[in-house]
């Protein structure tokens, strides 16, 4: 789980709220405050660990258009595909920015949420339920991209100069992909969720993601090229 602060007001409310942000396949109450520790903020901890981790297992791409977009590998793709758009009140694109990056040979491909607008939504929702905002100083959001970690060898060179913006993103079961035979992949088993507008300099929202991005390649394991 990924972690990132926010600054708030300078009211007389708390000194920091945690805001849950994008984790898939967690729902929550918009607007409910659990004190940090309590029982039930616990629970809500525990269910987000059950949860799948975002990374995807493969990045396939997908040409259409003339152009290429991702296809992102992972375990219960087409739940978390339908959970995303439920999240973003399918809107997507509002929400999400594709993010490419390339550190350390390998290149990463995230769908990064918008944090600032997830504060946004918090305080709506609180200022819903209690009639007042929340004056918190400080936010910590929580929160999990949907995110790939190429391994040392890959294709990224050859298809960087494909991938347009906006840009569709797949999402595609495990199952349905054998890697030995990939003649074997069928279309329409994947999801398309988007468009979004792809980021190349690691500031989705105006908020620099370097420390995502470090923690991405360091939890990583060496999958093969893709």
């Amino acid at each position: 789980m990924r972690r990132v602060q926010l600054p708030g007001s300078d009211g007389d409310g708390p000194k920091r709220v945690v805001v849950l942000s994008y984790l898939p396949l967690v729902t929550g109450e918009p607007g409910r405050v659990l004190s940090v520790g309590g029982e039930e903020y616990k629970r809500l901890m525990a269910e987000a660990d059950r949860c799948p981790s975002g990374l995807a297992d493969a990045c396939l791409w997908m040409a259409e258009g003339g152009y290429v977009f991702p296809v992102f590998v992972l375990p219960q793709a087409h739940a978390i595909a339908e959970h995303l758009l439920a999240w973003t009140e399918n809107r997507p694109g509002d929400w999400f920015m594709l993010c490419f990056a390339q550190r350390q040979g390998r290149y990463v491909a995230a769908l990064f949420p918008n944090l600032p607008a997830s504060v946004e939504r918090f305080e709506a929702a609180y200022f819903a339920s209690h009639g007042e905002p929340s004056r918190a100083a400080s936010y910590e959001l929580l929160f999990r991209p949907i995110a790939f970690v190429s391994g040392v060898r890959h294709t990224f060179k050859k298809v960087k100069k494909l991938i347009g913006s906006p840009s569709m993103v797949g999402f595609m079961e495990p199952s349905d992909f054998d890697p030995a035979t990939p003649s074997s992949l069928k279309p329409e088993r994947i999801r398309q969720v988007g468009p979004f507008t792809v980021c190349w300099n690691a500031k989705p929202f105006g908020m620099s993601i370097e420390a995502v991005l470090s923690q991405l390649l360091a939890s990583a394991s060496d999958p093969e090229s893709n």
